[in-house]
């Protein structure tokens, strides 16, 4: 992590600032070879910054087990698990064998090479198919990543603001969370985004479906089927998180924003945030506990230490997180 001089950082509406870049990206913001986007927002001070929010001592994971969906969502495949023996050496004792693990299975970061961009045909700063195909030695690998999320978190329950105005949004519809919901409930929560804050929705979409019957799970589990409230997608939202430094946002909903969203149309988010601002998208992330915890010392700031795996040239991982209070 190197310090960075947030007030040289362009505003929004003067991206891009690469000739030829696409319009509202963050290309050649930090450097023409960067390859990570705005957790460069993360600095060495922040984390000490974020060290002095640690008041309680209490640890929340972030992170759903892995299998936790049955069947798995969006035509995935669970992973299999198989614990090996050592009986044929004379030894008591055990090691794991997982098979078949999908790092988006479950609560996870998407890199900055899942998506790319529709009509631009290219990955954040520019990176071609081809450069991300290179494993270990590629572009955008997600084991770059394995020292850098660590900062200052931030909770907006969304889910308990609009219940608290009298409205209920339907985890299990496309329906969206705009961004005034998202500026109202930090307002109500009186809380306030910093540079370099790893911002954290909850839009309630995990807690119903842990609830969910069998079978409604078995219904929601195929791609085509299944059906997700999100955040809204515009320029305005994408531009209100690029201004105030979000270094990376997740949320407990499978894809951040709704679901279904259309692969073809260039607004959506995953390319507004992953492949043109560089700004990492996290999903399913457990936020019940955490915000319940928030709501009752009335603290929705606190270290957030997020560790991926160190899969050289991967392109996801499950965050591997914690939030300490």
């Amino acid at each position: 992590m190197a310090s960075i001089d947030f007030n040289k950082i362009p505003r929004f509406k003067d991206l891009p600032i690469k000739k030829g870049a696409p319009p509202e990206s963050s290309w050649g913001v930090f450097g023409d070879d960067d390859e990570f986007g705005c957790l460069n927002f993360l600095t060495a001070e922040g984390v000490v910054e974020a060290a002095r929010l640690v008041k309680k001592g209490r640890v929340f994971r972030l992170d759903t087990p892995i299998n936790y969906a049955k069947p798995p969502l969006f035509n995935r495949s669970a992973a299999r698990h198989t614990i090996l023996s050592f009986e044929e050496f004379g030894l008591l004792g055990h090691d794991d064998s997982i098979d078949n693990y999908n790092t988006q299975e479950g609560s996870q970061w998407d890199g900055l090479a899942h998506v790319g961009h529709v009509r631009h045909r290219a990955f954040y700063n520019g990176v071609k198919d081809d450069q991300v195909k290179d494993g270990p030695s590629g572009k955008l690998g997600i084991h770059k990543w394995a020292n850098r999320v660590v900062g200052r978190g931030v909770l907006i329950d969304v889910r308990k603001y609009t219940q608290e105005q009298g409205r209920s949004i339907d985890p299990f519809s496309s329906a969206t969370y705009p961004l005034k919901d998202l500026q109202a409930a930090l307002a109500a929560q009186k809380t306030k985004l910093k540079p370099g804050s790893i911002l954290l929705v909850r839009t309630g979409w995990l807690g119903a479906y842990l609830t969910a019957s069998d079978a409604q799970k078995k219904a929601m589990a195929p791609l085509e089927a299944l059906k997700s409230c999100g955040i809204e997608s515009t320029s305005e939202l994408v531009g209100w998180l690029w201004d105030n430094r979000v270094a990376a946002i997740g949320t407990d909903c499978p894809a951040v924003e709704q679901w279904p969203w259309d692969f073809k149309d260039e607004r959506s988010l995953h390319y507004r945030a992953l492949s043109m601002l560089g700004l990492p998208l996290g999903e399913q992330f457990v936020l019940d506990e955490l915000a319940t915890d928030c709501a009752s010392d009335k603290s929705y700031e606190f270290m957030v230490v997020s560790v991926p795996m160190n899969l050289e040239g991967g392109i996801a991982s499950p965050p591997n997180a914690v939030a300490i209070k």
